[in-house]
C-alpha cells in the first residue's frame, strides 16, 4: 500500500495499518485504552485526530471543563506522526530560535515564549509520570552539532544569544564534541541539558489512557469524508462509523491533514516528508568507535538536518528527509540515501551502512510558511494547532491544552502563536514545486 498524502487522498483512512516501526515493534509492554466501539450522535466537542494535539486537547476539555468529547481517529490511535516520530523532546517548536523572536517581537515575547516551552514540559512529565515504563526516558540532553567548520562560527552565534535565556546549555569546541561523537561531521556543539530522549508509542498510549479515563470517547477508523455546516451553526461531520454533530470543532490532525478537509485551512501548510530508519544493535567495538552513549539526542546544523539517537538497546536510530511525494515514500532510494549519510557521519560504521536497516519508516510533518505554528479559530465553532514544522514532541503537549481552552473561550497568552491565523501559501497549488526547488538547493548545505 502506498503511503497517505495529505495533498494528493481524499483522507489518510480507515483501515490502513500502523507503519512497521521500531517502536511498534519493539513496544510489548504500551497498553492502549479501550476505544469506543460506536460513534455517538452527538457531542460537546469533536476533536479530529487522535495523536499528541487532539489527545492532549480532550484530556483538557474533558478533565478541566467536564466536556464531552468525541476523538474521531481516521486509523488508529495515534496512527500519524505521533508514534512516527524519533522520541526528541526538547524546548522549543517550529523553526525559530530566540534570537529571532527577539529581533521581531522583542525580549518581553521571546522570554513569554520560553515560559511557554517550560509548560508544555512540565505537561510532558505528566504524561511520563503517568506511563508504567515512564516512556523509556533518556535523559542527557540534546547536541547541535556544526557539521562543517564554516558553521562553527554561526552556531557560536546562538549560544552566545542563547545565554540570556537558557544559560544551562554549555559549548563544546571541537575536541569536546569529538569525545562524545566521534564524526568528520562534528565540528563544535552547543549542549541542551534539559531534553530526551522518549518512546513516541508508550507517550501516546499514557495521553490516550488519561483521556480515556476523563470520560473522552475515542472512536478509530473514522476519517471525516464530509463535512456540513449547519444553519444553527452546528457542524455535521460524516465518518464511515456514521456521522456526528456538534457545535464545535477541533482539527488536531496536523502533518495529516487532508487538503480540503475545511476551506478554511486549505493552502495553510505544507506536509513533508521525514524518514527514520533503525539499524541493528551496534557491537561493543562500533560503540566505542563512536563515542555514542544512549542518553544523548543529536542534531546537525544542516538545512536539511539529519538527526540521530542511540536506543535502549543499542540500535542507532538516524533520521532526515524523505520523498516529496507520498506515493515514492517507499522507494528502497531513501533508505538507501539515510544509510549513505550514516555512514558519511560515521566512516568507521562502513559494514553497518552496508546492511539493510531492522527497520524503515516515514511520516508527514506540518511546515508553516513562516517558521512556526498557530493555535486560533479559522472559522465559526472549528479551532486548530498545526504548523509544528517537525518540532512538536513537546511543544503538542501544551499546544493540545491551549487549542482547547481557546475552544472554551479563555484568553491565551499574548503570544505569535496565539494571534493570528496561519498564513496562506502563495500559489497553494505549486507548494511541491517550491519544495523541490528549496531541496535543489540546499542538498549539500
Amino acid at each position: 500500500m502506498s503511503q497517505y498524502d495529505p495533498l494528493h487522498d481524499v483522507n489518510p483512512g480507515p483501515h490502513r495499518p500502523y507503519p512497521n516501526s521500531y517502536w511498534l515493534q519493539q513496544t510489548s509492554s504500551a497498553q492502549f485504552p479501550q476505544t469506543a466501539t460506536e460513534l455517538p450522535a452527538t457531542a460537546d466537542i469533536v476533536v479530529i485526530g487522535a495523536g499528541f494535539t487532539g489527545l492532549n486537547a480532550a484530556l483538557e476539555l474533558a478533565e478541566t471543563y467536564q466536556q464531552q468529547v468525541v476523538v474521531v481517529e481516521a486509523n488508529q490511535l495515534g496512527w500519524g506522526c505521533s508514534m512516527r516520530n524519533a522520541g526528541f523532546a526538547m524546548p522549543g517548536t517550529g523553526r525559530l530560535g530566540y534570537a529571532a523572536w527577539e529581533k521581531r517581537c522583542g525580549v518581553d515575547v521571546a522570554r513569554g515564549i520560553q515560559a511557554e516551552y517550560q509548560l508544555a514540559f512540565e505537561r510532558l512529565e505528566r504524561h511520563i509520570a503517568a506511563c508504567p515504563e515512564h516512556a523509556q526516558v533518556q535523559r542527557g540532553g540534546y547536541l547541535k552539532i556544526a557539521h562543517r567548520a564554516k558553521a562553527v562560527a554561526e552556531l557560536r552565534q546562538q549560544f552566545d544569544a542563547l545565554q540570556r535565556y537558557e544559560p544551562s546549555t554549555t559549548w563544546l569546541d571541537r575536541a569536546a564534541i569529538q569525545a562524545r561523537v566521534q564524526s568528520p561531521q562534528a565540528h563544535a556543539a552547543i549542549h541542551f541539558p534539559q531534553s530526551f530522549g522518549i518512546n513516541p508509542v508508550l507517550l501516546t498510549t499514557s495521553v490516550a489512557r488519561q483521556a480515556v479515563e476523563a470520560g473522552v470517547k475515542v472512536v478509530e477508523h473514522a476519517p471525516v469524508s464530509q463535512w456540513q455546516t449547519e444553519a444553527d451553526g452546528s457542524h455535521c461531520l460524516h465518518t464511515p462509523r456514521g456521522h456526528i454533530r456538534s457545535q464545535k470543532v477541533i482539527i488536531a490532525s496536523n502533518g495529516y491533514t487532508p487538503n480540503h478537509l475545511h476551506p478554511s485551512i486549505h493552502g495553510r501548510t505544507l506536509p513533508v516528508l521525514s524518514s527514520v530508519i533503525v539499524t541493528r544493535p551496534l557491537t561493543p567495538a562500533e560503540l566505542a568507535e563512536t563515542h555514542l552513549n544512549s542518553r544523548e539526542l543529536v542534531m546537525d546544523t544542516r538545512t536539511l538536518k539529519y538527526y540521530f539517537r542511540l536506543l535502549p538497546d543499542n540500535r542507532l536510530l538516524f533520521g532526515g528527509r524523505g520523498a516529496i511525494r507520498g506515493k515514492d515514500a517507499n522507494n528502497p532510494r531513501y533508505t538507501r540515501d539515510l544509510m549513505q549519510a550514516l555512514s558519511a557521519t560515521f566512516p568507521q560504521l562502513n559494514d553497518l551502512a552496508a546492511e539493510q536497516p531492522d527497520y524503515s519508516w516515514s511520516g508527514w510533518v506540518s511546515v508553516a510558511l513562516d517558521d512556526y505554528p498557530r493555535i486560533y479559530s479559522p472559522a465559526s465553532g472549528i479551532f486548530t494547532s498545526m504548523g509544528y514544522c517537525g518540532s512538536g514532541v513537546t511543544f503538542t503537549q501544551l499546544a493540545g491544552q491551549r487549542v482547547a481552552q481557546l475552544a472554551m473561550g479563555a484568553e491565551l497568552p499574548a503570544l505569535p502563536f496565539y494571534q493570528s491565523e496561519l498564513p496562506k501559501f502563495p500559489f497553494a497549488g505549486l507548494r511541491r514545486v517550491g519544495q523541490w526547488l528549496f531541496y535543489q538547493a540546499n542538498v549539500n548545505r
